[in-house]
């Protein structure tokens, strides 16, 4: 945590941002003796450009959003819905009201509904061993075309630069600033840095309540077995 709090102070620094930020973990920032919900997915590239895609004209009469996510065996699966609810909702400038989830020990199907009727299917699995990576990807269908996270047809992301020889190695740089970091920790680093440049607390702390009304009525959905409506 270190060396992604001297990358956010760098960030802060260059760009004359006078709240101070201090990273408490992936989850939230503390600025003002304030803790606020980050929601680091958000400033993933990938899911950015989606949000343009989706809100910019490129697909007209949007049905569809389908979502898959494989996690390690010991994840929340839960913890992850709560990330997919508000990908969806980030992507799609739209509000989940409804939810329908099935679980099964580790496993969870939900569907959502939202305010205008675009269904998001979602699919999570606690089942991968103990350090790999998580797998997921995001598909948007429309009348007029399909935006997806990932190639056409892949069922993994790929990286940029593939070194093969004694030891095969590959290389991902998504961000000119912040070298040498996964995508996960620029998101953070990036995400952090947008909380204290816009000072947008309350919107962010918003957005993670109504995330968690989304979880516990997917909770009481799962043991009743029937829809919940917001």
């Amino acid at each position: 945590m270190n060396k992604l709090q001297e990358k956010l102070d760098f960030l802060l620094e260059k760009y004359s941002v006078e709240s101070k930020a201090i990273l408490k973990n992936s989850k939230y920032v503390m600025i003002d003796g304030k803790e606020i919900p980050i929601l680091s997915h958000r400033s993933e590239r990938r899911f950015v450009e989606l949000k343009n895609i989706v809100n910019n004209g490129t697909l007209v009469g949007i049905s569809v959003m389908r979502v898959a996510r494989i996690v390690e065996a010991e994840k929340d699966i839960y913890e992850e819905l709560y990330r997919e609810f508000d990908i969806c909702q980030y992507i799609l400038q739209r509000k989940i009201k409804s939810v329908t989830v099935m679980e099964n020990d580790n496993v969870l199907n939900a569907i959502a509904t939202t305010e205008d009727g675009i269904v998001c299917t979602i699919e999570i699995s606690a089942t991968l061993k103990k350090g790999e990576i998580a797998k997921d990807k995001h598909e948007i269908i429309s009348q007029r075309g399909i935006a997806c996270d990932i190639v056409v047809d892949a069922q993994l992301k790929q990286d940029s630069i593939y070194v093969f020889g004694n030891e095969n190695k590959k290389y991902t740089d998504v961000d000119f600033e912040l070298y040498g970091l996964s995508i996960e920790e620029i998101a953070m680093i990036r995400a952090a840095f947008s909380v204290a440049q816009k000072n947008n607390f309350d919107e962010m702390t918003h957005a993670h309540e109504n995330l968690i009304k989304l979880v516990e009525m997917a909770k009481k959905s799962a043991k009743s077995g029937e829809r919940e409506v917001l």
